[in-house]
């Protein structure tokens, strides 16, 4: 596996203390929150969630906290997670790299949250982070979309692997803004 450079977290330390991820909140990154929180209501309730790439807790506002029993969130930026709002009673926050954090415990539900581009083989975290799925539990993908390049190569790898064989693919759905044509694609599969 590979870790983040102290480069490169340095970097989305610096991108979260220059207000570079503040857009998250914004109106236009609703319809994809909205997506997910639905996705969400697909897991057993109350359910366990482990959310890599929670940045500083946008998808707090979309969730009611009594449908958690347990919250994880990890990101790569400190600085995301000293802001992050809404952290549910009893959830907390680790500070990691996808590739080399080992969930604790189970979970009903894992979410990557546009943090798939940001590792060399997103197939295999899928299927190493599918061990801390319960029985039954849902895995959440959502990344953003583009024609071309590395983003390309990550949206056809994720959904090779979700209309394969070895996963049961509930719900995908390309989302699109009117406004700035913005673009995500969403799984849930089990």
């Amino acid at each position: 596996m590979r870790a983040i450079s102290m480069s490169e977290a340095q970097r989305w330390e610096q991108e979260y203390q220059d207000g570079r991820w503040d857009f998250l909140h914004k109106l236009r990154e609703a319809p994809r929150y909205g997506a997910i929180a639905a996705y969400l209501m697909q897991a057993k309730r109350p359910y366990r969630l482990l959310d890599v790439g929670c940045g500083d807790g946008v998808l707090m506002q979309y969730l009611h906290p009594d449908w958690l029993s347990g919250y994880v969130g990890v990101d790569l930026a400190q600085t995301a997670l000293d802001r992050f709002q809404g952290l549910p009673p009893g959830g907390v926050t680790r500070c990691a790299d996808l590739a080399t954090y080992e969930p604790e415990g189970t979970f009903d539900a894992i979410l990557f949250n546009e943090v798939l581009f940001f590792t060399p083989d997103p197939v295999a975290e899928i299927n190493r982070y599918r061990a801390a799925l319960n029985p039954g539990g849902v895995m959440i993908v959502s990344l953003y979309v583009k024609d071309s390049g590395g983003a390309k190569t990550t949206l056809d790898a994720v959904h090779g692997l979700f209309t394969g064989p070895e996963w049961d693919l509930l719900d995908h759905c390309r989302l699109t803004t009117l406004g700035k044509g913005t673009r995500w694609q969403l799984y849930l599969a089990r």
